[in-house]
């Protein structure tokens, strides 16, 4: 099967872990790690210190000055030494190669710009798991790199299993799709991921209206769907061994929730299309509510911006 996987889909030459060194940075960092060690990638730190930071004038104006700016860019470029040091240290792998990018400037557009000038090949960053008001009032630079980044994103939540880079092990892999072809875009990289680790995949598809008529034969709504999700993946190759189809019907991100739960499942992975407008964004909003609220981490690809295609 894997000679079947586009060699550009289980390439990982670059990996980017940004942080803002608070307390869900650590969990997301050690699986950084193990993915640089894994597959012998270059580890790429990033820390971006907001502007408006320096607009907090005291009194003695020290804050407004770029004495003042100099020296908070100094102390987070030795915190981001430090940190991935003592994280690679610590994990027995001195020999994952690392550098540390510290720059001044809006996080989200930031880190998308290393993305792009690194060749970054997978982002990596955790998330508090703030949903709501608390989210909006506070800010997250984790999803706005989840809804941005032009790469591949592994999103870690406050309730993810944490890695140990010297020992990875993926058992069940759960694919949810909208059956789109942006969801599609990311079966040949879950393909290959599972492959790699002799995985199983469950294919997920959550009907969350149904017409009446439909609710009269569900039998015949599911055999339906589940011939759809198949078409999907013999369009990227053989069909995976142990793959498995599954139709659920009622709130998508509960769904989900409950089969990552019920099935063990070690990673999510799913494309959705490009939030160009306020409709593209609800899914992204349901999507967003899974990475913090999963018990695994979250692996998602955006689909291209229409100035992109």
């Amino acid at each position: 099967m894997a000679a079947t996987i586009p060699q550009a889909a289980v390439a990982v030459r670059n990996v980017l872990f940004a942080t803002d060194f608070s307390s869900c940075s650590e969990p997301a960092l050690l699986h950084a790690v193990a993915i640089a060690h894994h597959y012998g990638s270059t580890l790429h730190l990033a820390h971006v210190v907001n502007p408006a930071f320096f607009s907090i004038v005291p009194p003695e104006g020290y804050m407004g000055t770029q004495e003042a700016e100099d020296r908070v860019m100094k102390l987070a470029r030795a915190d981001a030494g430090k940190m991935v040091e003592s994280v690679l240290r610590r994990t027995h792998c001195p020999e994952v190669k690392h550098h540390e990018w510290v720059s001044l400037g809006q996080a989200g557009e930031t880190l998308c710009a290393i993305i792009r000038r690194e060749h970054i090949d997978l982002a990596v960053v955790g998330t508090h798991g703030r949903t709501g008001l608390r989210k909006i009032v506070m800010g997250s630079v984790a999803e706005d790199v989840f809804r941005h980044a032009c790469c591949p994103v592994l999103t870690v939540g406050p309730h993810s299993w944490r890695s140990d880079p010297q020992n990875v092990h993926l058992k069940r892999v759960l694919f949810p799709t909208d059956l789109s072809p942006d969801s599609a875009r990311a079966l040949p990289i879950t393909m290959a991921i599972a492959a790699k680790f002799s995985a199983s995949i469950t294919v997920l598809h959550v009907v969350d209206r149904l017409n009446p008529d439909a609710a009269r034969d569900k039998a015949r709504v599911v055999a339906a769907l589940e011939e759809r999700m198949r078409e999907m993946v013999a369009a990227f190759g053989p069909m995976p061994p142990g793959i498995a189809f599954q139709v659920e019907f009622g709130d998508v991100a509960d769904t989900v929730l409950e089969t990552v739960s019920r099935q063990s499942v070690d990673l999510i992975a799913f494309g959705l299309k490009a939030p160009d407008t306020y409709v593209d964004r609800l899914p992204w909003m349901y999507a967003y509510r899974v990475v913090c609220e999963a018990a695994c981490p979250v692996l998602s690809l955006r689909g291209q911006l229409g100035r992109e295609r």
